[in-house]
């Protein structure tokens, strides 16, 4: 073999290696993209299959996101300390009639841990007003705590208590009702039978929220209080803590 054939051979071994060793780098990548496409793929998939309402404004909300923050998205909704932090307790009182509004900053605002109130009411035509600041109807007080990641919202339990005024003080209360909206694949939510009570001219009602947080095959079982108080003119506190 001449010495021009052995360094030609030489050469394409080189050549060769080296071509492989890019073809693997390029592959290890392709398939990290090709991971992080298949995440976003199957929550995109299952926000369509979903028949929980609000799926669609969360998935139009998804999808306005970038392919980067789809990503981080994906991994905060994931992250057990971000899980933890929405099952934190979280509780507000404010003077009577008016609303509350909460917000908590996690991941430099990345997510975020949102609690609020209102009121709402029917007014009662048949008994005429003793005041100017108590009406007489039925009324319906919720609170709300919610979750949201790049200002999407993953996860939100609401709870109403609805209750009747005669103008002066509340005197019957009919029920307490929840709803929630879930759209973490990694978290699993039911509720206990909402219940409502009258006490000290108070509406009261409660539910339990009975969560169950899979994260990298590890189950979770954390149980959650939520309540919400009214009086004659709207909201007073409410709160979701530990049971």
């Amino acid at each position: 073999m001449s010495t021009f054939t052995a360094r030609r051979l030489s050469a394409t071994v080189v050549a060769g290696l080296a071509t492989a060793a890019l073809l693997g780098t390029g592959t290890a990548s392709a398939s990290i993209i090709s991971n992080d496409g298949l995440r976003i793929a199957a929550y995109q998939n299952s926000l369509t299959k979903s028949t929980e309402e609000g799926a669609a404004d969360t998935l139009k909300e998804f999808n306005a996101l970038t392919h980067d923050q789809q990503v981080k998205f994906l991994n905060y909704s994931e992250d057990p300390e971000n899980l933890k932090a929405l099952l934190q307790e979280a509780s507000q009182a404010s003077a009577p009639g008016t609303t509350v509004h909460q917000l908590v900053n996690l991941n430099g605002g990345d997510v975020q841990i949102e609690t609020d109130s209102n009121a709402t009411f029917k007014v009662d035509t048949s008994v005429p007003d003793a005041s100017d600041l108590l009406h007489a109807g039925w009324w319906e007080t919720t609170y709300t705590v919610k979750q949201k990641i790049f200002g999407v919202t993953v996860t939100k339990f609401s709870l109403w208590v609805d209750y009747y005024t005669n103008g002066h003080r509340i005197t019957k209360v009919d029920h307490a009702d929840c709803a929630k909206r879930n759209f973490n694949a990694a978290v699993s939510i039911s509720h206990s039978v909402p219940k409502a009570a009258l006490y000290g001219g108070e509406a009261n009602g409660e539910v339990i929220w009975e969560g169950s947080i899979i994260y990298k095959g590890f189950g979770i079982e954390i149980d959650k209080r939520h309540h919400v108080v009214a009086d004659a003119d709207g909201f007073k506190s409410g709160y979701l803590k530990n049971v």
